[in-house]
């Protein structure tokens, strides 16, 4: 019998029977571009489809752990949780319209891959990070010897004004700021441990452990800790950021400075300086190049306690200059060589003016309570009375207990 090819579909061999049927082509997911691709996959299955990774961040391991690295802008909504190990490469900045959550108890590592790790919310974007005393949000060097300068901090940048123009450029290329909404808001920050930060880039372009770049009143920020940084601890550049709580330990530069018009305010600061390392506890200007340039820094201050560096290093605790005024209180100073050192014309016309007051301020083991470099007057407040009334024995510095649990040691 003749067989057509047509209706060929067995072949009897051996005497058993063997079908023959058209061969299939293995289906599963054909992108490259998707966490389930398979190489030997020839056609999609649509009961199986690809799967793509959207997340904002990359994995990379390092000395054995597996980290979420992140770098470049967030674009969209994103949450740091606590059971993951976060990295920063690079500048990171939160993007208008987008807001950062982390978690209590998160740690965030930065990276040691030859860029400068910094994490920038940029003006209209939002972080919202608040920690607890036993679960603190700790950023810190990945590198198992972490050294000063490591990594760039963390730099709030809002829309509340400043006095060197509308707008300016955040030191290292960290976003733009100022503006007139002096009740910005760039969200949270809370229970917050910078450790290390203070990258120097180059002469007079340095990062610190928190910078405030004309951000808003509206914005919240308490118990937080700049650790051991290269340059400031805590830096202001205009605007009303309001900052209690606050711990500078071991910073490179000064612990707190401001500038540019600050005129926040600003309740329980304590300076634990370096004995080898460190400039003033407290760095105050108004503007450089122009000491009288309107909104003039007039910051209100009280509870602050400072531990200098020791009468040997000839370090002020505090240094009022540059035309700035605002109302300081309540200071307790130990160690330092002159425990307040005004300086220029127009900051000693604040005094005079009654714009720049200091009261309630007691010293130990300094060198001078009361330094003036500028011409006071003959009246009232001069520089005798004003110094002679200031120090009077009567500060009782910042209240105790409230570092226990999330900060640091010297």
């Amino acid at each position: 019998m003749k067989i057509k090819k047509s209706a060929l579909v067995a072949f009897a061999l051996v005497g058993g029977l063997m079908v023959i049927t058209p061969a299939c082509k293995k289906k599963g997911c054909t992108d490259i571009n998707a966490t389930n691709y398979n190489a030997e996959a020839k056609k999609d299955d649509p009961d199986s489809p690809c799967i793509y990774n959207n997340d904002p961040w990359s994995e990379v391991v390092v000395s054995g752990t597996t980290y979420k690295q992140l770098s470049g802008n967030i674009t969209e909504n994103l949450t740091l949780d606590a059971t993951s190990d976060w990295l920063l490469s690079g500048g990171v900045f939160v993007n208008a319209g987008v807001t950062l959550t982390i978690e209590a108890g998160t740690t965030v590592k930065t990276a040691d891959d030859g860029t400068v790790p910094f994490l920038s919310v940029s003006q209209g974007g939002m972080i919202n990070a608040c920690g607890t005393a036993t679960d603190p949000i700790v950023f810190t060097p990945v590198s198992a010897t972490p050294a000063a300068g490591d990594w760039g901090g963390i730099i709030l940048n809002g829309y509340a004004p400043i006095n060197t123009g509308a707008t300016a450029e955040g030191e290292g290329g960290t976003g733009i700021y100022g503006g007139t909404n002096s009740s910005d808001n760039s969200g949270t920050l809370c229970y917050v441990r910078v450790e290390y930060g203070g990258k120097l880039l180059s002469t007079d372009n340095e990062l610190n452990g928190f910078s405030f770049n004309g951000v808003g009143s509206a914005t919240t920020l308490h118990h937080l800790q700049a650790y051991k940084g290269n340059d400031d601890g805590f830096e202001f550049f205009g605007g009303n950021a309001i900052l209690n709580y606050a711990v500078s330990t071991g910073n490179g530069d000064d612990s707190f400075d401001w500038t540019h018009g600050w005129s926040g305010s600003g309740e329980n600061w304590i300076v634990i300086q370096d004995p080898s390392t460190g400039d003033r506890a407290i760095e105050a200007d108004n503007n450089g190049s122009n000491n009288a340039a309107s909104p003039m820094s007039t910051p209100t201050i009280s509870k602050i306690s400072i531990t200098g560096r020791g009468i040997a290093a000839a370090k002020d605790a505090i240094k009022l200059r540059e035309g700035t005024a605002g109302n300081l209180s309540n200071i307790w100073i130990t160690d330092a060589k002159d425990a307040i050192d005004i300086q220029h014309d127009v900051t000693a016309s604040n005094v005079t003016a009654g714009t720049l007051v200091i009261s309630d301020v007691t010293t130990v083991n300094v060198t001078n309570d009361w330094v003036v470099g500028a011409t006071l007057g003959t009246d009232s407040t001069n520089a005798a009375t004003m110094g002679t009334t200031a120090v009077n024995g009567n500060g009782t510095g910042a209240d105790t207990g409230w570092t226990t649990g999330w900060t640091r040691d010297l």
